[in-house]
């Protein structure tokens, strides 16, 4: 008995300090990763020695005696505090998660490999300018010193049991691949879905169900176009493709789902010029709209550095990755930017050969080239991927009829990225920043540009392919020449407006302009225009702005789009007959009679009824034309045409044409209180399976973040420490403030050149990747409470110098 006590007593402590030691080890190697915040270290390819000042929250001011020195020291920095981050931009365009994250991964590195990326990097690499070749190597030198510098692995490799590769030049391209990606279409659905539209409905519902614009359109320029008429006839017509098939059960199954896909990757900017601030300089303000999540996308930064005889310094939003600031001011000229949303791509129908061997081009038939891409995959065995190429690019499948299709996209070419962006940096006014635009090499977005001198202006900044032929948002045969891309626009092409005679401007992802300078961008897939229309309302209500004024417009959640359906839901649907049928409708009348300013509060029981009664209501009116569509060609998407599809919405429901064929009720009330039903019956239930009072049932409850660590869902318990508080938050897609569970304002910033010091800049979850950084989460309250918080770096905390050899 004696001697199995001891061996137990023995096993325990064995066991105990096994687990010390596995700790301990686990801590160090945690806690070695760690960024280097003050002391001096030495490093490679300095010319002179550059000093790294950090403030409380984290927010860096690099100073260096000249622009290479500024590279290295920010690639050290980014890679000391986000390198996982980087690691996983670079991976997503290139197509190589599954090396870390296993097989779950593979279709997502097939879909992408298509584009072959990494090749593309590199050509893009030597394509550079000298100038902007040297750039990048002295941030690879500083991205992988900094890595190297780490006492520790970063803590996210320990867990997937990787060690991290180093950094190249064609990785920052990469970086700016994967912006591509989240910012524009990358596979042709939008394009697919409305070729499958057009090509399965007459001309008059193709029309209807595609308007041109609406009630909601916010032009800079004042142009407005007509939405469509409802179809006469009964539509769709009967044929052997579009039929009714009454697919309820799914449709029902995925509305509630689809509370949550309204977000739209894009942003806010809007500016005033010196006429209306009391400084006589312009006010810029800029909120871009992405995913969020844990670290943030963007690191704050500021760069101090002597330049031709002038001091620049520059203070923004860095991209880790890349080595310059996105967004920021100069104290000469201030930017910001949304995405464009413009016509980048086109999907080509492929003449083919009886076999689909070959491929008819202008110059008769071509082979296809066969490209074979190798992805591998972390635990397994690597897989293959056969790539067929184009003169125009890719093949990317086949649509409902089984031509091939090909994809033609500015992400393919070499125009589409450079660092002429870096200009920026010593820019003195706003005409200089349009020929800076002209030439820089992004995802095409829409500038918003004002400077010190009151001046204020848009353009796009990113290429502009120059299309000839009859080119538009459908798929188009190319193979006889009429239809084809020449090039790219020149400066002097590019749309511009200066100081617009109102004194104001602003952009929200919808159609910015019409006529000659609309048609050189194209429509790919604008917003509604309800973001548009309302800031633009907030900016003519007051004939001067200070920051505070313009982050008010930022911050507004008023819901002005649904205002309609509000009366809508009192007026038509909630009648004195039909909340006789269920008491919640009595009860939902009651709530909605109540609420005479409808916003996006988090107390708000009458917004989450009316937004998401819309959506159910507008997934049930199209589910069969929906669910036909997907059960004929799997690229098409409902989500791709979900804004446009708004204005044939409305005018269906208010004017209730009985030659809709597709209608899934008998009767448009019975459609309208069916959709109703559903709506209380999601907002009522619970997930343990009981039901709450309707007046629980706020939208604080329904947009409660969940904004966390790209590791803490596969490692559920390091999500206490990684992961911000869940809370409730104010906002939504059709207003100022868009706010979503994990998607929002990536950054808040509102400047006025030469005036920093009362700038406004908020960024969610904090500068650091570390969950042991001193300044992890700092700063993520202020963006969740609007809080007016500093553009500039507060006082010096940390102090870290970088010596040369």
């Amino acid at each position: 008995m004696n001697r199995t006590k001891k061996i137990l007593i023995w096993l325990l402590l064995v066991s105990a300090l096994a687990v010390a030691t596995i700790a301990t080890w686990i801590f160090s190697r945690i806690d070695g990763a760690l960024p280097l915040l003050n002391g001096k270290e030495t490093v490679f390819g300095l010319s002179k020695a550059v000093t790294i000042e950090r403030d409380k929250l984290g927010i860096a001011t690099i100073k260096a005696e000249d622009r290479l020195d500024i590279a290295v020291a920010t690639g050290f920095i980014h890679a000391q505090e986000r390198f996982f981050q980087m690691d996983l931009l670079r991976r997503n365009s290139a197509g190589e998660l599954s090396s870390l994250f296993g097989a779950k991964a593979v279709n997502y590195d097939k879909s992408i490999r298509r584009h072959r990326f990494r090749r593309k990097a590199r050509d893009i690499v030597n394509h550079l300018p000298e100038a902007q070749v040297a750039l990048l190597q002295a941030y690879t030198r500083g991205v992988n010193q900094g890595l190297q510098h780490l006492k520790g692995t970063p803590f996210e490799y320990i867990l997937l049991q990787q060690e991290p590769v180093l950094w190249s030049e064609e990785d920052s391209i990469l970086a700016i691949f994967s912006m591509y990606i989240d910012l524009q279409y990358h596979d042709g659905q939008r394009e697919r879905t409305l070729g499958l539209m057009k090509a399965l409905l007459s001309a008059d519902v193709y029309a209807f169900l595609n308007p041109k614009g609406s009630i909601w359109d916010a032009a800079i320029d004042g142009t407005q176009f007509s939405e469509s008429n409802i179809p006469e006839s009964p539509w769709p017509s009967a044929s052997a493709q579009i039929k009714n098939t009454h697919h309820l059960a799914q449709t029902f199954a995925s509305i509630s789902s689809s509370y949550q896909t309204e977000y739209f990757p894009g942003s806010n900017n809007w500016a005033v010029s010196g006429e209306m601030s009391a400084t006589g300089s312009a006010i810029v303000a800029n909120d871009m709209h992405l995913g969020i999540r844990v670290p943030n996308t963007w690191f704050r930064a500021s760069f101090e550095y002597p330049q031709n005889g002038d001091k620049i310094k520059i203070t923004g939003a860095t991209l880790p990755g890349t080595p310059n600031i996105v967004v920021g001011s100069n104290g000469h000229i201030a930017w910001g930017f949304t995405n464009s949303y413009g016509d980048y791509s086109d999907v080509i129908e492929l003449v083919t050969n009886e076999d689909n061997s070959q491929y008819l081009t202008p110059d008769g038939y071509k082979p296809f080239k066969s490209e074979r891409e190798v992805i591998a995959i972390k635990g397994q065995k690597a897989t293959e991927v056969n790539i067929q190429e184009t003169i125009w690019g890719p093949v990317i499948g086949k649509n409902h009829q089984g031509t091939l299709l090909a994809f033609r996209w500015v992400a393919h070419d070499k125009e589409a990225i450079n660092l002429h962006a870096m200009a920026l940096e010593s820019a003195k006014d706003v005409e200089q920043a349009f020929n800076i635009a002209a030439r820089s090499g992004i995802p095409a977005q829409n500038m918003m540009v004002g400077d010190n001198q009151g001046n204020i202006g848009w353009t796009i900044m990113g290429a502009i392919p120059k299309k000839v032929g009859s080119i538009g948002d459908t798929p188009m045969n190319w193979a006889t020449g009429e239809n084809a891309w020449q090039g790219y626009l020149t400066p002097d092409e590019y749309p511009r407006v200066l100081n617009p005679k109102d004194n104001r401007l602003w952009t929200a992802n919808s159609r910015v302009i019409g006529g000659e300078m609309l048609k050189k961008l194209g429509n790919g897939g604008y917003a509604l225009g309800a973001r548009s229309k309302q800031i633009r309302d907030k900016l003519f209500a007051q004939a001067q702005f200070n920051e505070q004024g313009l982050l008010d417009i930022a911050l507004d959640d008023e819901a002005l789009f649904l205002s309609r359906w509000q009366h809508f839901l009192l007026d038509t649907v909630l009648t004195e007959q039909s909340i006789t049928t269920l008491p919640l409708f009595k009860e939902a009348k009651d709530i909605l009679s109540q609420e005479h300013e409808l916003r996006a509060s988090v107390d708000s029981v009458a917004y989450r009824l009316v937004r998401n009664f819309r959506i159910s209501l507008r997934d049930l009116v199209f589910s069969e034309l929906n669910n036909t569509f997907k059960s004929l060609d799997d690229a098409f998407s409902f989500r791709a045409i979900r804004h446009q599809i708004e204005t044939p919405l409305w005018q269906l429901v208010t004017q209730q044409p009985d030659n809709f064929l597709m209608r899934p009720e008998s009767s448009w009330q019975a459609l309208f209180e069916k959709a109703l039903k559903q709506t209380l019956a999601d907002m009522t239930a619970t997930e343990d399976g009981s039901m709450q009072p309707l007046l629980a049932a706020t939208w604080g409850q329904q947009n409660t973040t969940t904004i966390k660590h790209p590791l803490s869902s596969a490692v559920p318990i390091i999500g206490y420490w990684l992961d911000m508080p869940a809370n409730a938050l104010s906002g939504d897609s059709y207003m100022p403030k868009v706010q979503g569970k994990s998607f929002g304002a990536s950054e808040r910033m509102i400047v006025s050149p030469g005036h920093e010091e009362s700038g406004i800049f908020h960024m969610p979850t904090s500068q650091s990747g570390h969950p042991w950084s001193p300044y992890y989460g700092k700063g993520h309250q202020d963006w969740e409470q609007g809080k007016a918080s500093a553009f500039l770096p507060g006082e010096t905390v940390y102090k870290l110098t970088l010596l040369s050899y």
